[in-house]
């Protein structure tokens, strides 16, 4: 864009006194030495002026062009969190119109790999205690990672059983505190929408959900308040033995390895 078109007042200033270079303006007589000496050193300020507005306009180039480059950077990192979002959702489609014919355990192994790939399991299970993570034995911690786990798996497995039209759609990607990326989608079911946001946050180079957020519901706040409290009554070794009954209420648990292609 011409600078004449950004700054139009700068550019149409007149020099009094001066003939004008328009072939049609008017004629004003002959031109003093004083009015020469004025119109000189208005010109050198006229050039002044012009030399601020072109340093003015390139200043405005680069800031445009470092705004477009922090829009592009932006886009950039929305669309991996975007990508393990999306990769989720066409998993559950797909395992919830095959989920009458797989069977609680069919479902359970068709979902471990990318719920495996695209949650960051073993560090939710560890911020879900909290300080109470210290509380607990290496052996303990272990063992409760492996029965996150499993809950987990088995959750999914129970929930997204069947297939009724269900639609998953992501509304929005921004930046969430410490770094993090959210990701707001919905889910529509008969005519209901159900909103599920979910927090991601990149280590180790690879973006991976840490918090799923439903109806405005925190998943991991939950956890922390239940698993918290059962430590401070029952202690690791009661917790622990909680946990496992709690595992009891699913179907059984078929044996599939983290990370497998099962």
């Amino acid at each position: 864009m011409a600078a004449e078109s950004l700054f139009p007042d700068i550019f149409r200033m007149q020099t009094p006194g001066l003939r004008s270079n328009s072939l049609d303006g008017p004629d004003v007589g002959p031109i003093s030495d004083d009015v020469q000496h004025d119109g000189a050193v208005w010109i050198e300020s006229r050039k002044s002026r012009m030399k601020a507005v072109m340093r003015l306009l390139r200043g405005l180039m680069a800031t445009g062009v470092i705004f477009a480059c922090v829009s592009v950077w932006t886009a950039a990192a929305a669309q991996p969190a975007r990508s393990v979002v999306e990769n989720l959702d066409s998993q559950l489609v797909a395992t919830m119109k095959q989920g009458k014919k797989l069977g609680f355990a069919g479902r359970y192994k068709k979902l471990a790999p990318v719920i495996d790939q695209v949650f960051d399991l073993d560090r939710i299970a560890k911020l879900a205690l909290g300080s109470k993570w210290a509380k607990l034995s290496a052996d303990q911690q272990k063992q409760y990672q492996h029965m996150f786990r499993e809950d987990t798996l088995a959750t999914y497995a129970s929930r997204f059983d069947s297939y009724s039209g269900q639609t998953f759609k992501i509304k929005d990607v921004k930046d969430a505190p410490g770094g993090r990326r959210q990701v707001d989608t919905v889910i529509v079911s008969n005519g209901d929408k159900i909103p599920i946001n979910y927090v991601l946050d990149n280590d180790g180079g690879d973006w991976k959900i840490v918090n799923v957020v439903a109806k405005g519901v925190s998943d991991l706040a939950l956890k922390r308040g239940q698993y918290t409290s059962s430590i401070k009554e029952k202690g690791a070794d009661g917790f622990i033995k909680q946990f496992q009954a709690q595992l009891k209420k699913y179907p059984t648990i078929p044996s599939v390895p983290a990370n497998s292609d099962a």
